[in-house]
């Protein structure tokens, strides 16, 4: 699927999403039309099951660029946000061991309450370098990518590529670009081959072998592109985030444009913790 075919289709299931909600509860005729929505949930350890106290949540409006943030986690880790305004958020957590970054979005419906739960899984300290590395590239660069390497070889019988990673790192659902001569074309990392083994990500100066969605040749630079199109709320992050429960819109689906450089202030919640 082309590029522009990815941003159709995004802001084709972006519309239904939005206007879903909308109709399902849309108030008669001449009554106020409230367009908020909450957000509450918990915050876990790796294993999914210990609670995090006094962490943060983050989230910035995709759209708007608007910032909120939550009061600190209780001991049970719980958090609570309301009055978000309806739409598509990416977010990011500070806690006192140190800051996680996501590549998930939420969705908030109008009048609605959404419900997750997030674990916290932080890095080892190479792969920490190896991801601050390219998230500093990727936030100076205007195309926010990071060149990690080059194609090795190509086998058509497979269509899988060898890559040579020079530097960072490429992990599963990664986002990356090749580009060469007579090669322009980005695709998301369904899975990566070392040795025939299945790995979830590898580190500069090892080969790795991943499907790639169209031919490439040997020589094609290969950029990590930022996810989703959206900068990360940090460029040292201990870890990341993932949802592991959610009663509410997650999206997964690649974003094609970029954020907006004027943001709000963070913007406090006012919801009590329950």
């Amino acid at each position: 699927m082309s590029r522009g075919a990815e941003k159709g289709l995004f802001f084709f299931l972006l519309a239904i999403f939005l206007f879903s909600g909308l109709a399902a509860s849309s108030p008669p005729l001449g009554a106020q039309t409230h367009e908020l929505g909450n957000l509450v949930g918990q915050i876990l350890d790796r294993d999914g099951r210990t609670p995090v106290g006094g962490a943060v949540l983050r989230l910035r409006n995709i759209s708007s660029g608007a910032v909120y943030e939550s009061p600190a986690t209780n001991a049970q880790g719980r958090f609570r946000i309301d009055g978000l305004s309806k739409g598509i958020y990416t977010y990011g957590i500070t806690t006192p061991a140190g800051d996680f970054n996501s590549n998930e979005l939420i969705g908030i419906l109008a009048n609605e309450t959404t419900k997750i739960s997030i674990s916290l899984n932080p890095y080892e300290s190479n792969v920490q370098s190896a991801v601050q590395e390219i998230l500093r590239e990727q936030t100076a660069n205007p195309e926010r990518e990071s060149r990690i390497g080059r194609v090795v070889t190509y086998d058509p019988a497979t269509k899988r590529a060898e890559i040579f990673v020079e530097r960072g790192l490429i992990q599963v659902r990664d986002q990356v670009r090749f580009s060469g001569p007579a090669t322009n074309f980005s695709q998301d990392v369904e899975s990566l081959l070392v040795s025939q083994e299945r790995v979830r990500r590898v580190l500069a100066g090892q080969n790795v072998w991943l499907a790639a969605t169209k031919p490439v040749e040997t020589g094609d630079i290969v950029y990590v592109i930022c996810k989703k199109g959206v900068t990360p709320f940090f460029l040292t992050p201990c870890g990341i985030a993932w949802i592991i429960a959610g009663s509410g819109a997650i999206l997964t689906e690649i974003i094609d444009f970029k954020e907006k450089e004027c943001v709000s202030p963070y913007k406090p919640s006012t919801g009590v913790i329950k």
